[in-house]
């Protein structure tokens, strides 16, 4: 009589756990497929949620107010509302750290200046991230002019006056600015460059909060655009003694342009536009990119800017590189003494 085979023999064992292990990733893939249709079902288009715009200085200061109306311009460009949030502090680096480190996603994206990020990493103030390696770009918006302004208790009547003033007690007259590397702290740093003199530097959170203390008669001077300081200037509490820009501001057609004055190379203002974190999809900045063009073409936002003191501009992603690579490297020469004590 035929001996009956083992219903599991070692070898059948053995070939039985291969054909297990198959059913078992057979049964898991339509599981896992299953699990991720959610998260693809949740992907829409960009945007598909609210956006925050970063900005690096406290509110009210002129790179607040046009990057509120730029993304009140995104919102209505995007089809999403667009969210402001300030986050003041070490001339912007505290605001530039915060988006390098966001999720390279679009929905995080900041409104920079200039001076944040061609400035800052030449000047004592330590900066955790690299202008060049660390963003996206996506585009320029505006460039803001500025006025230098002074306490009408200054005995300076003009440029040339608050020159012969400054040298003949070097730190004595007290500039308040945004903070090292803003736009008006850039501001400074150019005429302290040109006219051979020194200032004392005053930092404040905001270009709102400096003009007010110049008003107070707390520190002597800023730099700052004309919609902050003209009502001070018409009431006569503040003495406006050029406008640092190669022509006179329509804004402002009475008070001279410094290169009027003699000083072309002295020029200061806020030139600021839109960028993110590293490694933001092509698609999802030529859209942002797209939607700034179509905002700055628009006469109604660009009333909005003007009426600021600001000159729309828009460009390329590219363009904006460039410029802040040209910016870094002419910073890199005028505050190289800086950087060196460092």
């Amino acid at each position: 009589m035929r001996r009956p085979r083992p219903l599991h023999s070692a070898r059948s064992a053995s070939s039985a756990r291969p054909q297990r292990a198959r059913l078992r990733a057979c049964v898991a893939l339509p599981i896992a497929l299953c699990a991720a249709l959610p998260l693809a079902a949740h992907a829409g288009p960009y945007p598909d949620k609210p956006i925050t715009l970063v900005v690096p200085f406290g509110a009210g200061g002129i790179t607040d107010l046009v990057a509120r109306a730029t993304g009140k311009a995104l919102a209505e460009q995007l089809g999403q509302s667009v969210v402001v949030e300030n986050r003041p502090g070490a001339g912007g680096n505290i605001a530039a750290d915060f988006v390098r480190r966001a999720r390279p996603d679009g929905y995080t994206l900041m409104f920079a200046t200039v001076g944040v990020l061609a400035v800052n990493p030449h000047t004592e103030v330590k900066v955790n991230f690299d202008s060049a390696r660390d963003f996206t770009y996506v585009s320029l918006v505006g460039s803001t002019p500025h006025l230098l302004v002074v306490n009408a208790d200054l005995p300076a009547a003009n440029l040339p006056d608050l020159i012969r003033l400054a040298r003949a007690k070097p730190d004595s007259i007290s500039v308040g600015t945004a903070g090292v590397g803003s736009s008006p702290y850039q501001g400074m740093r150019v005429l302290q460059d040109v006219a051979k003199l020194e200032f004392l530097h005053v930092p404040f959170k905001s270009g709102a909060e400096s003009v007010t203390n110049v008003v107070s008669g707390q520190v002597n001077m800023t730099f700052e655009a004309t919609p902050q300081v003209m009502p001070f200037v018409t009431s006569g509490k503040l003495r406006a003694l050029a406008v640092a820009n190669p022509r006179r501001l329509s804004t402002a057609p009475q008070v001279p342009s410094t290169a009027e004055l003699g000083f072309p190379s002295l020029v200061s203002g806020s030139v600021a536009g839109l960028i993110g974190p590293a490694g933001l999809d092509p698609a999802v900045v030529s859209k942002l990119n797209a939607a700034v063009a179509t905002a700055v073409a628009n006469p109604r936002f660009r009333d909005t800017l003007v009426a600021q003191g600001t000159e729309p501009m828009a460009s390329s992603p590219e363009q904006f590189r460039k410029m802040i690579g040209e910016e870094n490297r002419r910073w890199s020469v005028l505050l190289g003494a800086d950087t060196k004590a460092r």
